[in-house]
């Protein structure tokens, strides 16, 4: 067995047994976040709505992850998931590739800035030919968004402006403040988190493209009375007690164009 697949199914099992409110002989629906964050800290955000959607479906839930990325975008491959938290790209890729069903998104949209020096002569995205930019690998939703915002001004990655890989936001602005490249690319809750020593070395050239935020998928063998009421539960979530300190807000219906919408992120994750 491959070394990521091992910590997967060890992530799996530990998450599975210490939140999973299943009686004996009664299988929890396992609803796979993305793993944007430490386990420890995926939990933290989403105890509450495992919790809510338990009491809801009047059926234990479990948690769990993946290692990385790489390893969650595998199984979403291989339909391993019965209900996911995902990214917008992977999960318009879930549907396409393994049929996955739209059950709803967050409230918050997901968008980046494009940050630069203060001091710096770029003064629109149209200025960064033959400049580097800092920002997360080619699998991340924010990266995608910004190769297309670049490709919409005649810039294109790789060929007219390079492409300085950082592991995630916070890194991406701090290589900027280093010199290692001329404008970074920030996600907006981690701008606004940003503290002032660094913040104010810099400054915002633009706001990327808005694009739906985190959804919830469910596997397409999920019968459609499941998915609708999962689908009705998330909807009512933010007005419920666990709802109210909930990261993400709330949840909302996706529309098929907003689907669709997200058809050029997901070209990278094929």
């Amino acid at each position: 067995m491959k070394q990521g697949m091992k910590v997967f199914l060890i992530v799996t099992v530990l998450l599975g047994l210490m939140f999973s409110s299943a009686n004996a002989g009664e299988r929890a629906v396992e609803f796979a976040i993305f793993p944007y964050l430490t386990p420890d800290k995926i939990i933290k955000h989403h105890q509450n709505l495992k919790k809510f959607l338990a009491k809801e479906l009047d059926h234990p839930v479990s948690i769990i992850t993946a290692r990385n990325i790489k390893t969650y975008i595998d199984n979403v491959k291989k339909g391993s998931y019965q209900l996911m938290f995902t990214a917008p790209h992977v999960g318009r890729f879930a549907q396409v590739r393994a049929g996955y069903q739209p059950v709803a998104m967050t409230t918050q949209y997901i968008q980046g800035y494009f940050v630069v020096k203060k001091e710096s002569q770029i003064k629109t995205l149209a200025d960064t030919k033959g400049k580097t930019i800092s920002m997360a690998p080619s699998f991340a939703i924010i990266h995608q968004i910004a190769v297309q915002d670049l490709k919409a001004v005649g810039v294109e990655m790789h060929k007219d402006i390079k492409h300085y890989v950082t592991k995630g936001h916070t890194n991406a602005v701090i290589s900027l403040l280093k010199g290692h490249s001329d404008l970074a690319l920030s996600g907006v809750s981690m701008w606004k988190k940003l503290e002032p020593k660094y913040k104010d070395q810099l400054r915002i050239l633009e706001k990327s493209t808005k694009i739906p935020g985190f959804l919830i998928m469910a596997h397409a063998d999920m019968k459609p009375e499941l998915v609708d009421k999962i689908r009705q539960s998330l909807l009512k979530f933010d007005q419920s007690a666990e709802g109210k300190a909930y990261l993400f807000k709330g949840y909302k219906n996706i529309s098929d164009g907003e689907m669709e919408q997200l058809d050029q992120y997901i070209k990278n994750l094929k």
